[in-house]
């Protein structure tokens, strides 16, 4: 069916949909994602009235990485409350973050409240602005040419390169095989959930940035930038070997992980670290949920 110009069912700004056996909507705001019409004819409840800008924070910063969520799935209310409870320092980390990734020194972009408070995981306009004001009157970043223009001063760059050094709290990078029958429940049933839901961090997953560099750039500077690594040897790729050890050298946490009917393969020169060996996605949930909050710092 053709494309028609309607309302987005999360955030009620013009957007296009798609309509199917799941709409697929495009709303500036909210970003790609597709929704049920069972789940739609629930937003209007007072359970997922309060949550609706929270799960606009999941569609549009899962958008910004590439991928397409389906409204409801699986645990959905539990990812709208991991949003929610972004702490505010981390908010205003990210903004610098956010104007980092588009920019460079010396050069400014554009940031609408009306339409990216959800990149932030601010509840709405009045919060980034708010987020934004903070940062301008610590000397962060500077408002250039016109309202909502913004370029990132000195020690803003300063502080986003430091990161670099131990890391940004929260964020962890997660090497694993992107074989379809390990990558769906491994990630969206396993790791994921133990990450963002559980322990309230930052689960990132390389093909899911999007970028312009060279693949093994991104990945060395993702990895220099994480606070930690969930490394899942679970088909042995070498790939998760050379980042695992990238990680190592650099001191990072490596968290490692295999499933149960694998681990006889791993390789002797990493079998002396203590692994989680999980059985089926929830066990590896579970599991690594409670090692991330017993040996990461900030794990909630």
């Amino acid at each position: 069916m053709a494309d028609e110009i309607t309302k987005c069912p999360l955030c009620h700004r013009e957007a296009t949909v798609d309509r199917g056996e799941a709409d697929y909507v495009e709303c500036d705001r909210c970003g790609k994602f597709k929704i049920t019409r069972t789940f739609q004819a629930t937003l209007g409840n007072e359970e997922t009235m309060w949550l609706l800008p929270y799960l606009s924070a999941h569609t549009r910063q899962a958008s910004e990485r590439g991928e397409v969520v389906m409204l409801p799935g699986s645990n959905w209310k539990d990812i709208a409350l991991a949003h929610k409870n972004i702490p505010v320092a981390t908010k205003l980390f990210n903004l610098l973050e956010v104007i980092g990734r588009r920019t460079m020194p010396g050069r400014s972009m554009t940031i609408r409240a009306d339409r990216d408070y959800p990149l932030l995981d601010a509840f709405d306009e009045l919060e980034l602005t708010f987020l934004i004001e903070t940062q301008r009157d610590l000397g962060y970043i500077e408002q250039v040419l016109s309202q909502g223009t913004y370029r990132l001063e000195a020690k803003a760059w300063d502080t986003i390169q430091a990161a670099s050094v131990n890391g940004i709290p929260g964020k962890c990078f997660v090497a694993m095989s992107f074989a379809e029958e390990l990558k769906q429940p491994v990630w969206h049933e396993g790791i994921e959930p133990a990450v963002e839901i559980d322990c309230k961090m930052h689960p990132v997953r390389i093909d899911l940035v999007p970028h312009n560099d060279n693949i093994v750039d991104k990945i060395i500077a993702e990895i220099r930038t994480c606070q930690f690594m969930v490394a899942d040897f679970t088909g042995h790729k070498a790939g998760v070997y050379f980042e695992a050890g990238f990680a190592k050298g650099l001191g990072r946490p490596v968290i490692w992980t295999c499933r149960k009917d694998d681990f006889e393969h791993v390789h002797f020169d990493i079998a002396q670290f203590s692994h989680i060996i999980w059985k089926d996605p929830g066990d590896l949930r579970m599991r690594l949920a409670d090692r991330i909050k017993a040996t990461i710092p900030m794990s909630s």
